[in-house]
């Protein structure tokens, strides 16, 4: 395990991901969520300008939806958070996207609200985002393909670090019986999602909060079935680690 050069000990690892050089984990240590708010903060304000540095003098950005949710983090060799994002579960009043989204285009009768949560708060440090032009996550290139095309191996096609971090999301959606995310997702995220088969479906137009963001819906049983079948590889990188009795089966699938 390599050391810490943060404020404490990295939390129990769900995994070590070699491929990656990552790993990624749900924060429970009081010091760690700290820290990832530090990193909200840092991207947030200082280097998108999307909210006022001089609003938050302790350096962290943090709201009420932090106390409904559960926290993951991405960290590098050294053990520095590099990456964070939390899942807001059904459990708090309302969700951000109700929030700032009036007249959401989805049936309600039919997706319950207890097997819902909300993605939010996906945040990368600029140490590993790809390229000077990338954006906030990654901007795919055409050359860049989906995760099986030409050219790479699989291996370095699943280097962005969104994909650890909601690979961790899903580990954890399954044990607690969520079905349906809620995303505010800028177009640049949305599309290196959609690349890799986790297709979400807008729900509503797009609004201007931090940053401009579009209101979407994902049904992560179809989500799994996508990506199994145009992406059997990345689909076993997305399930390892998952229980046998959560991993999803589909017929022809060994």
């Amino acid at each position: 395990m390599p050391p810490t050069e943060n404020s404490g000990p990295i939390p129990r690892l769900q995994e070590w991901d070699m491929e990656e050089t990552f790993c990624f984990a749900k924060i429970t240590e009081p010091d760690q969520l700290q820290e990832a708010y530090r990193l909200r903060f840092q991207v947030y304000a200082r280097e998108c300008q999307f909210i006022r540095e001089a609003d938050y003098p302790l350096g962290l950005e943090s709201d009420d939806y932090d106390r409904f949710s559960v926290h993951f983090a991405g960290f590098d060799p050294r053990g520095r958070m590099v990456g964070a994002v939390r899942l807001i579960l059904p459990s708090s009043p309302q969700f951000p996207i109700e929030e700032h989204c009036p007249g959401l285009e989805f049936d309600r009768d039919l997706i319950p609200r207890q097997n819902c949560a909300e993605v939010s708060r996906l945040t990368i440090s600029k140490l590993y985002r790809r390229r000077a032009q990338d954006g906030l996550y990654y901007e795919p290139r055409a050359e860049d393909g989906g995760a099986e095309g030409p050219g790479r191996p699989f291996g370095r096609r699943v280097r962005p670090m969104a994909f650890g971090l909601y690979r961790a999301m899903y580990h954890e959606s399954k044990r607690r019986g969520i079905r349906y995310w809620f995303a505010l997702m800028e177009k640049g995220l949305w599309k290196l999602l959609r690349g890799h088969g986790l297709v979400f479906h807008p729900i509503g137009p797009e609004v201007n909060f931090l940053g401009a963001v579009k209101p979407y819906i994902g049904d992560l049983r179809d989500l799994e079935k996508n990506v199994f079948t145009r992406f059997p590889q990345f689909f076993e990188y997305f399930t390892r680690g998952l229980e046998a009795d959560l991993k999803p089966k589909f017929s022809g699938e060994e």
